[in-house]
């Protein structure tokens, strides 16, 4: 995998060089995809899979426009599916600052997607909300009553105080115990280095690493609105799928498709 700089207002495009033409994949939410654990984006047939971790990485640094090549359908797992190896890509290939300003969309007022979901034998509510907000930030709230894992939250605003290379971007991935045979098989790489609960409860970098994970796992399906943010996105139990329906709805708030 390649990361070269794009044109300026381009956005971020994933080009697929083991295919005839090398066809590239632009980050919309018209091509995403919640398939089983991950993202993916799928433009006439041609697929880039896991794509929030890298997209995480991207946005994490205040990367707009960037052309990612790679040689197959699957993008490159990192330590723990975490973005930390991207990072530490991308800030070796050292960015190139463009001249041209930054162009914003402002959540203009609240927006809210909704949904539920069965977790262990039990039924949970999840709603991701998008607030107005002078920053883009992010907060993700985790509760599962009598599960495994504790109830925990983390918040984190892009391009704040907080390093992002040693926050959000290092947190990894987790599983449950009676899980993890069923997505190794499915994913089929990269799972020796996931947090497996209940026993990974004394194995954690934070005490919230999980909520962390779920926040980097947000950033990065929020980058695939193809537009600079600013507003207040706040999670609670969000996967994937509600993380795509947030950006389709933004989408069309954008074109004026919504009313404002």
């Amino acid at each position: 995998m390649t990361f070269k700089p794009a044109p300026p207002d381009s956005g971020i495009t994933f080009i697929r060089d083991d295919l005839p033409g090398r066809p590239g994949v632009e980050c919309r939410p018209e091509y995403a995809r919640a398939d089983h654990r991950w993202t993916s984006l799928d433009k006439e047939g041609v697929r880039i899979e896991h794509t929030e971790h890298i997209l995480a990485a991207a946005a994490g640094l205040g990367i707009d426009n960037l052309l990612i090549h790679a040689d197959g359908p699957y993008l490159p797992v990192v330590t723990g599916f975490s973005s930390g190896g991207f990072v530490q890509a991308l800030l070796e290939a050292e960015p190139v600052f463009q001249d041209r300003p930054r162009e914003y969309f402002y959540v203009p007022e609240a927006r809210w997607v909704m949904g539920s979901f069965d977790y262990g034998g039990e039924r949970y509510d999840s709603i991701l909300l998008a607030l107005p907000s002078k920053e883009f930030k992010l907060t993700y709230l985790m509760d599962y009553p009598g599960k495994q894992i504790s109830t925990q939250a983390y918040s984190f605003a892009v391009g704040g105080d907080e390093d992002f290379a040693l926050g959000p971007a290092a947190a990894r991935s987790y599983i449950i115990d009676y899980e993890y045979a069923r997505v190794a098989d499915l994913i089929g790489r990269g799972m020796e280095d996931c947090l497996v609960f209940p026993g990974a409860a004394t194995d954690l970098r934070w005490n919230n690493e999980p909520a962390r994970h779920k926040l980097l796992d947000l950033l990065g399906d929020m980058a695939i609105l193809g537009r600079a943010v600013k507003g207040h996105f706040i999670g609670i139990r969000t996967g994937h799928k509600m993380n795509i329906q947030m950006c389709k709805e933004l989408a069309k708030l954008m074109k004026g498709d919504i009313p404002s």
